[in-house]
């Protein structure tokens, strides 16, 4: 089973008082993660996605009390140290951050829909992608980019190498409604499941098959407060 939980964040947020707040959530080892961010937009995405992360851990377990031991491996990607058969991803864009969490390896991609420079596609993108964004009418282009951007970030970030596997190394196909990869080996392991969040996000979840449907969990930062410990 996979869960996905999501949560918005506010204008009324983005405050340094609200951010010392949240901070009484996180252990030592996470607020030096949140230290050399530039600004308070960039420090309250991060530390969300830590409290995200610690709060579906426990959800997803039934013990929202678990220890979570928060971790970052070679290349980047987040683990839990202390819980060997549950894992998460991360991911955050604009007002938005979520959180899947399985029993297997899961990537989660958010982004929000905003115009981009479609030649980006020609040097990223497989010469299949590019083949059906072009076919689209123009005002359907952006849409199917960050879709196929989305996805395709999704399962880099599943397999745990970012973008030093390149984006272009296999292909996102639709049929009808549905989404899946081809191309490559390990690729065509996964399968991918896309939600239009709004009208300006867009969000895509990457399991190992067999497929199974996302359970999706809205939250808000007093759910997460509730069910997390303070630390000195």
């Amino acid at each position: 089973m996979t869960k996905v939980f999501i949560l918005k964040l506010n204008e009324s947020d983005n405050t340094p008082d609200f951010i010392v707040q949240l901070l009484r959530y996180i252990p030592e080892e996470g607020r030096l993660r949140v230290k050399d961010r530039l600004n308070n937009n960039s420090k309250l995405q991060t530390i969300a996605g830590e409290l995200l992360a610690r709060y579906s851990a426990g959800q997803y377990t039934g013990n929202s009390k678990q220890e979570i031991d928060l971790g970052v491996g070679e290349k980047g990607k987040p683990f839990i140290r202390n819980l060997q058969n549950v894992h998460f991803n991360i991911s955050h864009s604009g007002h938005y951050v979520v959180c899947a969490v399985a029993s297997t390896e899961i990537g989660i991609d958010v982004e929000r829909v905003r115009k981009a420079n479609l030649r980006i596609a020609e040097r990223f993108f497989s010469s299949s992608e590019v083949h059906d964004l072009m076919e689209l009418d123009e005002s359907e282009r952006i849409q199917y980019f960050i879709t196929l951007w989305t996805i395709k970030e999704s399962y880099l970030k599943a397999i745990g190498r970012g973008l030093t596997q390149h984006l272009n190394s296999f292909t996102v196909c639709k049929n009808s409604d549905s989404y899946f990869l081809i191309g490559d080996e390990e690729a065509e392991k996964y399968c991918v499941e896309l939600h239009q969040l709004t009208s300006d996000y867009k969000m895509a979840v990457c399991t190992l098959q067999p497929y199974s449907a996302c359970e999706i969990c809205y939250v808000s930062f007093e759910n997460i407060s509730s069910s997390l410990p303070t630390y000195p």
